[in-house]
């Protein structure tokens, strides 16, 4: 039997009417994310020596090498990697549904959908150990999300005969884990991509788009974010898996002239 660790991240972006309604999923073996190259990373993040603020990113050259040098980190282990990703309509689910049921769905079904797509299908040789970081908010630490998830995952890999434990679940503060702020960091390309909004639009939108498509120049990460996961869910009893490439390619067209610029 191979025993394999992971740690798991989960965040979200764009709450409310704010959309698109994302939920992100991100695994990291273990002893990868405990070495050196990413814990010097949470380190500086518990000094206050980096940030990254992707919603109000304006081109601040400081933030965007820091954030160019841990994505360039992250696709050179793209292949160890999984990003999975939940984009869901809110103002269906709050079309006249009782707020309690909508809590459920948001904040208890679509976590434990998201991070079960990430543990599950190891095959039957291999028995997967998984600590989940959940970055702490007042909605999480009301329902005791990461209790309630540990519980749920476990009922079921045993329901469903799957090789995986949950061995520890915890709500984790802001500016403490690099594996938290990357969550956040690849929610807000996903959410930028999908969005596909023009440069003329803010300086901020313009800053993103250069930074992204800069980005994707890198074969390695651009191979990286072909690799999402993405589901969406509009009132099905299934969420539904999308090829998140689509999205690449049109974003890409969009900004073609960035991409490959004329000679």
């Amino acid at each position: 039997m191979n025993d394999v660790a992971l740690r798991i991240f989960f965040d979200e972006s764009g709450k409310r009417n704010n959309k698109p309604n994302l939920m992100g999923g991100f695994s990291v073996p273990s002893d990868l994310y405990e070495s050196e190259k990413f814990q010097s990373w949470s380190q500086k993040l518990r000094d206050g020596e980096i940030r990254f603020h992707w919603v109000g990113f304006t081109g601040d050259s400081r933030i965007r090498d820091n954030i160019r040098e841990i994505m360039i980190l992250v696709a050179l282990h793209r292949k160890m990697l999984k990003f999975n990703v939940i984009n869901y309509d809110y103002t269906i689910l709050n079309n006249g549904a009782p707020q309690t049921i909508i809590s459920q769905i948001v904040y208890s079904k679509f976590p434990e959908r998201l991070i079960y797509g990430l543990l599950r299908g190891y095959g039957k040789n291999a028995s997967i150990e998984a600590n989940i970081c959940i970055e702490e908010s007042t909605e999480y630490r009301d329902i005791r999300l990461n209790d309630t998830i540990k519980e749920q995952l476990n009922v079921q890999s045993i329901y469903r005969g799957e090789q995986f434990r949950v061995v520890s679940s915890r709500l984790i503060p802001k500016g403490q884990e690099i594996g938290l702020e990357l969550t956040d960091l690849l929610l807000g390309f996903v959410r930028t991509i999908i969005l596909n909004e023009p440069d003329e639009k803010s300086k901020s939108v313009c800053a993103k788009n250069n930074l992204i498509v800069e980005l994707l120049k890198e074969h390695q990460f651009y191979s990286f974010m072909e690799s999402f996961r993405l589901f969406e869910w509009t009132r099905t009893r299934e969420l539904n898996e999308t090829n998140f490439s689509d999205y690449l390619q049109i974003y890409l067209a969009s900004h073609h002239t960035k991409f490959i610029p004329r000679r």
